[in-house]
C-alpha cells in the first residue's frame, strides 16, 4: 500500500485524472454485468390476454410483490416462480376470459340504479354468462357474445324478438357446423324469446358459419358434405398417426353426394299366382207332404168308393251349390329416396418417407386395407382409396441440417447462459488486473531504474570529490551528492520527472 501511495503522489494531475476515469468506468461496466448476471431468467406466464385481463394480472403480481417485465401481449415472471404464480393467480380466479358475467350484478347500488342502467347491466351480464359458457366447450379459444334486445314499450303495438351475434376463436382448425348449431341453440334457450334463426355464428378466422335466418336448403346440404368430410379426415389422421407418427401423413377425402330425391310408387301382378278372394256355399232341403183321396167316378155314386181310406202324398228335393272367387298376386310398394346419401368417395394418403429404406408394399397395403374399411369402401359404387409413400419437403430439410444431439453441444446449449454471467465478470476483473492495477504496482521500480541510469549526471553537475566518490557505492555516493547540495538534487529530480512524462 506505501509502494502504491508512493506512486500515486509521483503521477502527475493529469495522469491521475485519466486513472480515476478509466477506474470508476470500470466500477460501472462490472457493476453492469454483475446486475445482468444477477438478474433471474425470466418465464413465459400469460400471453394473448385482452388489456382488461393483463391489467388486473399485473395489479395482482404487484400485490404479491412479483417481477414482472410485459413484452408485446405477453407476461413474464421469474422463472423459479411461475407455477407457485400461476397457482395464486388461478385461486384468485385469473385471468378472466371473455366478458364479466352476474357479479355485475353484485355491485349495482339499488338506490341509485335507473330501470335503463339496470336492463344494461343485465344483458351484459347475460353475454358474460353465455360466454363463459361457450368458453368451456373443448377447442374454443375465445367467445364474445353480443345480444341485441328492443326496448319494451307499453305504446308499441308489435313486439320484436332480440337477436344475437357469437364470435369464436379456435385454438385449432376450423369450427363445424354441427359444434355452431349446438352454439346457436345454447343462445337461443338462454335469451327469452330468442329464435334460433336470428342468432349468427362467426369464426374469428374463417368467417360466417351460421348466417341468420332459414338456410339454404342446398347450402345447408353442401355445409353437412364438408363437415362429414373433414370429420372422416380426422378419423383417418387419429388412426394412421399412431402407426407413423404425427405430423407424417397427409389425408384429403372427396365426397361424391346424391343431391336427388326421388319417390317410387310399385305395383305387382303376378299371374302365374292366383289368391281365393271368397267363397260362397249354398245349400237348399225342401220336404212336401200331403193327405187325401183321389176323385172318381165311384166316388161320385152313394155306395161308391167314397168312405175309402185316404190316399196321402210325399216330396223332398236337396241342392247344394258352391261359389269360389279368385284374384291375381298383386304387390304395392312405395319408396321414397332422400337426398344426402354418399354416391362415392374418393381418398388420397400421402406418407412422409422419413426413414432411408422406402416403405414396403406390404405396409402401403395394410395402410390401404385400413382406410378402405374406416370409410365404408365399396367396389360398386366406384370408390377408389390411392396411398403413396413420398418425402415430404420440410421434412428433407430437417434431416439435412446437423442436429444437436446429446453430449458437450447439448450442455452447452443448456448451461450456455449460466456461464456467461460467470465468464464475463471473470474475464473484467482479469482485464482490470493486467491493464490498469499492474502498470501502477510496476511504475515504482522502473524509476528507480532510470534514476540508476541518470545518477552519473548528478554526479557531474555536483562534482564531488575523487576519493570520496570511488570509495563509497554509488547509491551512498548519490544520497551523499544530494545531501550535500540539495538544490541541484531538486533540479535533477524535476528534469527526470519531466524526462519520464514526456516518454
Amino acid at each position: 500500500m506505501s509502494n502504491l501511495a508512493a506512486n500515486w503522489n509521483q503521477l502527475s494531475m493529469q495522469k491521475k485524472l485519466v486513472l480515476t476515469g478509466v477506474m470508476l468506468a470500470t466500477m460501472a461496466a462490472f457493476w453492469m454485468l454483475m446486475n445482468v448476471a444477477s438478474r433471474p431468467h425470466m418465464a413465459f406466464l400469460y400471453g394473448g390476454l385482452d388489456p382488461a385481463a393483463a391489467g388486473e394480472i399485473l395489479s395482482a403480481l404487484e400485490g404479491m410483490d412479483v417481477a414482472a417485465e410485459v413484452r408485446g401481449d405477453a407476461i413474464y415472471v421469474p422463472q423459479p416462480k411461475r407455477d407457485e404464480v400461476r397457482m395464486a393467480l388461478a385461486r384468485q380466479g385469473l385471468p378472466q376470459q371473455g366478458q364479466a358475467g352476474f357479479e355485475l350484478l353484485d355491485e349495482m347500488n339499488g338506490f341509485a340504479v335507473t330501470s335503463d342502467m339496470f336492463d344494461a347491466t343485465y344483458w351484459r351480464a347475460k353475454e358474460g354468462e353465455l360466454a363463459r359458457t361457450i368458453l368451456a366447450t373443448p377447442g374454443v379459444k375465445a367467445a364474445r357474445v353480443h345480444i341485441a334486445a328492443p326496448k319494451l314499450s307499453s305504446f308499441s303495438r308489435q313486439r320484436r324478438s332480440p337477436s344475437a351475434s357469437v364470435t369464436i376463436t379456435m385454438s385449432r382448425g376450423r369450427m363445424d357446423r354441427q359444434h355452431a348449431v349446438a352454439i346457436r341453440y345454447l343462445v337461443a334457450l338462454g335469451v327469452p324469446d330468442l329464435d334460433p334463426e336470428k342468432v349468427v355464428i362467426i369464426d374469428s378466422l374463417n368467417g360466417v358459419i351460421l348466417k341468420p335466418g332459414s338456410q339454404n336448403a342446398l347450402e345447408e346440404m353442401e355445409t353437412s358434405d364438408n363437415d362429414r368430410a373433414r370429420k372422416m379426415e380426422r378419423a383417418l389422421l387419429n388412426m394412421l398417426e399412431a402407426h407413423v407418427g404425427p405430423d407424417n401423413v397427409r389425408v384429403n377425402i372427396s365426397l361424391k353426394v346424391d343431391r336427388e330425391r326421388e319417390t317410387v310408387s310399385e305395383r305387382i301382378l303376378d299371374p302365374a299366382s292366383r289368391v281365393m278372394m271368397a267363397r260362397e256355399t249354398t245349400e237348399i232341403q225342401q220336404s212336401d207332404s200331403g193327405s187325401g183321396n183321389a176323385v172318381t167316378v165311384a166316388s161320385n155314386l152313394p155306395d161308391g168308393d167314397a168312405a175309402a181310406a185316404p190316399s196321402g202324398s210325399k216330396s223332398e228335393r236337396s241342392e247344394a251349390n258352391q261359389t269360389t272367387r279368385f284374384d291375381i298376386s298383386e304387390v304395392n310398394r312405395k319408396r321414397e329416396k332422400m337426398p344426402g346419401a354418399i354416391a362415392q368417395v374418393h381418398v388420397a394418403v400421402l406418407v412422409n418417407e422419413t426413414d432411408p429404406t422406402p416403405r414396403s408394399a406390404e405396409e402401403l397395403t395394410a395402410l390401404g386395407d385400413l382406410v378402405a374399411t374406416a370409410i365404408g369402401f365399396d367396389e360398386a359404387r366406384g370408390d377408389k382409396v390411392t396411398v403413396k409413400a413420398m418425402s415430404f419437403h420440410q421434412e428433407e430439410e430437417v434431416i439435412a441440417e446437423d442436429p444437436v444431439t446429446g453430449g458437450a453441444m447439448a450442455f452447452l446449449q443448456d448451461n450456455l447462459i449460466s456461464m456467461l454471467q460467470i465468464f464475463i465478470p471473470a474475464v473484467v476483473v482479469l482485464a482490470l488486473a493486467m491493464f490498469v492495477l499492474k502498470p501502477i504496482l510496476t511504475q515504482g521500480p522502473a524509476a528507480q531504474g532510470a534514476g540508476q541510469v541518470a545518477a552519473p549526471e548528478i554526479a557531474g553537475a555536483i562534482e564531488p570529490p575523487a576519493a570520496v566518490a570511488e570509495a563509497k557505492a554509488p547509491v551512498d555516493a548519490l544520497q551523499d551528492l544530494a545531501n550535500a547540495d540539495t538544490g541541484a538534487a531538486a533540479t535533477v529530480l524535476t528534469s527526470w520527472l519531466d524526462e519520464t512524462e514526456a516518454a
